[in-house]
């Protein structure tokens, strides 16, 4: 089962990897020969597990999530997905990178609707990596299959693992590259404003098992580069599906049928920001952005209702 338990795993052996190197070189992950996977399969939504995610990423208000009859948030695959990428990152990093790993963007489709207790297969593949100036490029996908075999969700994401020349300590304000999406079309809606505390990131780590370092506290973001610790992408991610389908899809998970997010700035805690929404073409944009809406930290677009 993908968990908490095994994240940690993960984690811990980059870490302890890296004491043994002793800093000795820059562990950037080496362009491996063959298509590297990870695979779990009984993989089950906990009933308890998933009240926990709800009140991390602001799913609370949202009846259809909770109670006898309720199904799973569509973006709660990502917690099966971090735990997934973190072991598949064993197989090709020597040791946690000094620079940290990055999420840049992601892309969530999804199709059939999980329920608590539902026996699910989980897959993570890496397609491909990319060399550039501030370290490699990593994109994943994930599938999530039922029982009966049936495709429940896919989604994509890209990370970038930074190199040691690309963490800069005394700035406090190291970013990721520029993703390639990008939310065109006018934002104006103001559809829901968060307050996040300092302990934002240790929240959602308990939540989906992601106790990557730079999300926990300031003593543990700053050897990669950030003052304090900064909110992970999926949390970010996951509010966003939560506010559109409390406020645009009348309380219907299934309504949600394609999010995709690109990361722009850090999102430094303890921080207070507003999600605006407006829309284009036949689909929806989104911003998450400081109170001001003059810093963006994430934008995207979304289909649905």
């Amino acid at each position: 089962m993908i968990g908490p338990g095994g994240s940690l795993v993960a984690l811990a052996k980059l870490a302890v990897r890296g004491m043994r190197s002793r800093g000795a070189a820059d562990p950037l992950p080496l362009v491996p020969r063959r298509r590297l996977a990870v695979e779990r399969r009984e993989v089950v939504p906990r009933a308890d597990r998933l009240r926990g995610y709800l009140r991390a990423t602001d799913g609370t208000r949202i009846p259809a999530l909770q109670g006898p009859d309720a199904v799973a948030s569509p973006v709660y695959c990502a917690t099966w997905e971090t735990g997934a990428t973190l072991e598949l990152l064993t197989q090709v990093l020597e040791a946690l990178p000094a620079g940290g790993i990055v999420h840049l963007e992601s892309e969530l489709l999804p199709l059939r609707p999980l329920r608590p207790g539902d026996h699910v297969r989980a897959r993570v593949e890496l397609e491909r990596t990319e060399r550039t100036e501030k370290g490699v490029r990593l994109l994943l996908t994930t599938r999530v299959w039922s029982a009966a075999e049936q495709l429940c969700s896919q989604s994509s994401a890209t990370l970038l693992i930074r190199s040691r020349a690309s963490a800069t300590p005394r700035s406090g304000e190291a970013r990721p590259e520029p993703a390639d999406a990008e939310a065109s079309g006018t934002v104006r809606e103001e559809l829901a404003r968060w307050r996040l505390p300092s302990g934002a990131g240790r929240r959602y780590a308990l939540a989906s098992g992601d106790y990557n370092p730079i999300h926990l506290w300031g003593w543990t973001a700053r050897p990669f580069g950030y003052r304090r610790p900064i909110l992970h992408g999926f949390c970010i991610e996951a509010r966003v599906a939560h506010a559109l389908i409390e406020h645009r899809f009348r309380g219907d998970p299934t309504a949600l049928r394609r999010l995709k997010i690109a990361f722009r700035a850090p999102l430094l805690l303890p921080a207070r920001v507003r999600l605006l929404v407006g829309s284009e073409e036949g689909h929806g944009v989104f911003r998450v952005a400081d109170e001001e809406g003059e810093k963006v930290y994430a934008e995207g677009e979304f289909v649905g209702g």
